[in-house]
């Protein structure tokens, strides 16, 4: 039975996804179908889409929060290691994915950003009370309360959705549009 359990614990914590790279290949006469495959597949991991400009040939994101382990649904995740820093930190993704100038390649960047709180004070005796300080400093500047931090690239999703990009624009039906 535990030997069950080790094998089971085995495959859901190492069968995750390889960091790859998020550059993915255009096919030949294939660059509008591209682009639409990219917005698809964006809009179809609840991704909301800031710009869309296919003359510059770029597509980004607005902010994406995720909660990690507490979000189940959500799909931004491919490691227990993410799901953990997304339940711990308030963080969210931003995607940016762009095509070369012949449109016969992209490239597909997520940012990892943190909510910052300078001012957080969490109690020593129970944690269901915190206090918040405010630096005159920082509010000074416009710091005063929170803000947003990027901690590093998300080379996992960045893998996943080039490739989810390449198979949806090498499909033989049109994307879905919406």
């Amino acid at each position: 039975m535990t030997r069950l359990l080790i094998i089971l614990l085995a495959g859901v914590l190492g069968g995750c996804a390889a960091k790859g790279t998020g550059a993915f290949l255009v096919p030949p006469g294939g660059e509008a179908r591209a682009f639409d495959a990219a917005r698809d597949v964006l809009r179809d991991m609840r991704f909301q889409l800031e710009r869309v400009d296919a003359r510059q040939g770029l597509i980004t994101t607005r902010d994406k929060p995720s909660a990690g382990w507490a979000t189940p649904w959500d799909t931004v995740q491919t490691t227990p290691a993410q799901e953990t820093s997304d339940l711990l930190n308030q963080q969210f993704r931003r995607v940016r994915i762009t095509f070369d100038d012949h449109r016969r390649a992209g490239q597909v960047e997520v940012t990892i950003f943190r909510t910052q709180s300078p001012g957080l004070r969490l109690s020593s005796k129970t944690w269901r009370t915190a206090a918040f300080a405010i630096d005159p400093a920082l509010a000074a500047q416009g710091l005063g309360g929170a803000y947003s931090v990027p901690v590093r690239r998300d080379g996992y999703l960045e893998a996943r959705l080039a490739r989810a990009i390449e198979q949806r624009a090498a499909s033989p039906t049109p994307p879905a549009t919406r």
